[in-house]
């Protein structure tokens, strides 16, 4: 087995308490992509036969209503899990799509396999179970919030959730190292990306948010 695959994806959190001889069955079984920005990893309502880790780079998960309208549900990054879901489910099919924000890497697991070593890895079952609990109460807090707030305020609470998973200190407060555009940010609260554009030129020009390159940045004062 390559030592260099092993390690790396052993570095993942959620792997690191894993004795050695499980966590060999995970690498074993695992099998390597690489996916350009844009490019789909799976699609609402493929066969669900396995899980995938993210090694590098970010995935926008996607749920597509009756009326064909996209609704982005999550944003998931280096070291988190997709797919899981369906390994609590009694369907087999995905229901979600996920689709690179940027250049990504990604190992996908056989769901079998998979299965077998959480029932007998009580740790790692409880980090599963933790992280679905974890985007379901995203979910609820997003309902939330497009029933209570106006426009600024979600897109101001989004950018807030962001910078706290994903941010890094920058001199002028904390960069989000994500690439988001605009219509991102609409979907992601629920508004049209005219909206969107408005409230966050509003946001720059009352210096609470600007952006550098492909990220954006909340200043200090926003938190």
């Amino acid at each position: 087995m390559n030592e260099k695959r092993y390690l790396c994806l052993y570095d993942i959190p959620i792997f690191s308490g894993l004795n050695k001889e499980s966590f060999k069955n995970i690498c074993t079984a695992s099998n390597k992509q690489r996916k350009a920005k844009g490019e789909v990893l799976f699609s609402q309502g493929d066969a669900a036969d396995s899980v995938y880790v993210v090694k590098e780079g970010s995935f926008k998960l996607i749920h597509t209503t009756k009326d064909g309208d996209e609704v982005i549900l999550q944003i998931v990054s280096t070291g988190e899990i997709l797919g899981e879901s369906a390994l609590f489910r009694r369907d087999t099919v995905q229901p979600l799509t996920a689709v690179a924000m940027e250049d990504s890497k990604v190992c996908s697991i056989d769901k079998g396999t998979f299965e077998k070593v959480i029932k007998s890895e009580p740790d790692l079952a409880w980090q599963i179970i933790e992280n679905l609990g974890n985007r379901l109460y995203n979910t609820w807090e997003q309902v939330a919030e497009s029933n209570t707030q106006t426009t600024r305020e979600r897109v101001l609470s989004l950018l807030m959730r962001l910078a706290q998973k994903y941010g890094e200190s920058c001199p002028q407060g904390t960069c989000i190292k994500i690439h988001l555009t605009q219509q991102e940010i609409a979907s992601l609260v629920g508004v049209s990306r005219v909206m969107a554009s408005q409230v966050i030129n509003d946001l720059i020009k009352d210096d609470l948010l600007c952006r550098e390159k492909k990220y954006y940045i909340l200043k200090n004062r926003c938190f």
